[in-house]
């Protein structure tokens, strides 16, 4: 060990020291993590990965296990009516495509917001460029519906 420099031990993992990081004060930030997506502030493969490609699995299965659900139950309540389930399908799939459409406009939001949230910068291009494409193809069949 050569010179006068101190020495920084990380006793209690909190980073800093040489390196920068966030320094021997830093603090858990007690947010929720849907508003530090929104506000970009996490990683982009966690908002990426996690919350965009693994949050529309999340939200394609409990939103066709609902519809799934909901048809059955409106056959049982309703068994001489195939109108109870097609009634049924038709609210749930309304309350379905909303969640849907309000998840997927955070999740577009919370990667774009987070692009720059990496060390290999050309993986913040691609990623917004994902979501151009992503928001075009959502936009396709309004589109098709408003125009005629």
């Amino acid at each position: 060990m050569t010179g006068d420099n101190p020495i920084f031990i990380d006793q209690f993992c909190t980073g800093g020291g040489s390196t920068g990081g966030n320094g021997p004060n830093w603090k858990l930030d007690t947010r929720p993590v849907w508003r530090l997506a929104w506000q970009g502030k996490v990683p982009l493969w966690r908002a990426f990965w996690v919350y965009f490609v693994m949050g529309h699995g999340v939200i394609l299965g409990l939103g066709c296990g609902t519809l799934l659900f909901i048809l059955l139950a409106g056959f049982f309540f309703g068994p001489s009516s195939s109108w109870s389930g097609a009634t049924g399908l038709a609210v749930i799939g309304t309350l379905v495509t909303l969640f849907f459409l309000i998840f997927a406009i955070w999740a577009v939001v919370a990667v774009w917001r987070c692009a720059n949230n990496c060390t290999n910068k050309i993986r913040g291009i691609y990623a917004r460029a994902l979501m151009i494409g992503y928001v075009s193809v959502l936009a396709l069949p309004l589109v098709k519906y408003v125009t005629g």
